[in-house]
């Protein structure tokens, strides 16, 4: 009876928690999902201005895509480790690629580009192409491809600007459901 009863709590505790983290809106590829986590609102804000809105989302160029499985596996093997360091504040000042990020990214580019990463006429006018397009990132090149020039926390006040600058009045980073959260929290903290 003592171990349904745990069994139960523990049961009941991972369905609130899936419940209140929004954690069915990652299974998705809807790049709202990723700016649940507050860090990620620049990211997200200069994407939306980029030359990539219109052809790719988050999950096109962040998740691998040569199966089903991998794609969802890596999707929920990165979203726990996020999802930890943002529970314990552990987000590092300036973000960046982990080593299997940095491979499935730089894939994705290639996949999306091949034309441009495999065409003869490119060498014509690139100095050293040929050499240079496969012993680097691509973003080694194409810095603000697709998020700008987001760099750090520390520079938020220089970030600040040009993100207002983007971002139109109306657009709502924040999904309802967070902000509704942090409204709560900050209307208790207040009593």
């Amino acid at each position: 009876m003592l171990a349904t009863f745990f069994v139960a709590i523990i049961f009941g505790l991972g369905l609130f928690l899936l419940n209140f983290s929004n954690a069915s809106s990652y299974l998705s590829d809807n790049p709202q999902a990723c700016v649940n986590c507050h860090i990620m609102q620049p990211q997200y804000i200069t994407w939306t201005h980029s030359s990539h809105r219109e052809t790719a989302n988050c999950n096109d160029c962040h998740v691998p895509h040569n199966n089903v499985l991998n794609k969802y596996f890596f999707k929920a093997k990165d979203g726990l480790y996020h999802a930890s360091v943002y529970t314990v504040r552990a987000e590092p000042e300036v973000i960046r690629a982990r080593p299997p990020s940095i491979e499935v990214i730089q894939n994705n580019c290639i996949r999306c580009h091949q034309d441009q990463v495999t065409d003869a006429k490119t060498a014509a006018f690139i100095s050293e192409h040929q050499a240079n397009r496969t012993d680097r990132t691509c973003w080694e090149c194409h810095r603000d491809v697709p998020h700008g020039r987001v760099r750090s926390l520390s520079a938020v006040g220089a970030q600040i600007e040009p993100i207002r600058e983007y971002a139109p009045e109306d657009l709502s980073v924040i999904p309802e459901w967070l902000e509704k959260s942090m409204d709560d929290t900050q209307t208790k903290n207040e009593k």
